[in-house]
């Protein structure tokens, strides 16, 4: 297994476009055709030079209901299509969707990301910019979801919690269970 990169894949339009925190200044386009999946390990390569293997880690964004959702494509995407699920659900409601587009911007706009427990604070943080701040979203139980405004900087900037607060290893779960700060539970 090589390097593991994040890499965040949307379709704008007929158009794909992927980028990745990990690789600044580096942005892709390609055709409807011809999802970006099928040449990252190519760009990547390029990238970081031919002698590195490289394990890009794909995060598809997509617009739901005025609100973009990140949801890793991995081994528990059919897990993370559920938290969208909910969260689908829960945004019928019209506070609740204003709510959710008044929340971090990262890139001009608010992005929710379908987590699970098990997902590790690094794992979010390959995920962000600098200066990003994302929604987490975590299942709770089979009708709700935890949400927590995450932020790569300090805490206090426009994020409840800062990825810098708690060590790489420590899974979302484990900050879910210990956070007093404010919070918000979804339910469906």
């Amino acid at each position: 297994m090589g390097r593991p990169v994040s890499v965040i894949v949307r379709q704008d339009g007929p158009s794909w476009s992927a980028w990745s925190p990990q690789c600044p200044g580096l942005a892709m386009v390609q055709p409807a055709a011809a999802e970006p999946r099928t040449v990252l390990p190519e760009v990547l390569a390029w990238y970081f030079g031919e002698d590195t293997e490289i394990d890009p880690q794909v995060h598809h964004e997509r617009d739901l209901q005025g609100v973009i959702v990140r949801i890793a494509q991995d081994d528990h995407l059919y897990e993370r299509e559920l938290v969208a699920q909910r969260l689908g659900e829960a945004i019928e409601e019209a506070g609740l969707r204003a709510s959710l587009r008044g929340g971090p911007v990262s890139g001009g706009q608010v992005t929710l990301v379908c987590a699970l427990q098990s997902d590790r604070v690094s794992w979010l943080a390959a995920q962000m910019e600098r200066d990003d701040a994302v929604v987490v979203l975590l299942p709770v139980a089979e009708t709700m979801l935890w949400a927590v405004r995450f932020g790569a900087g300090r805490e206090g900037e426009g994020a409840a919690v800062s990825v810098s607060a708690y060590p790489p290893q420590t899974t979302l779960g484990e900050v879910m269970r210990s956070f007093a700060g404010p919070r918000q539970h979804l339910r469906i």
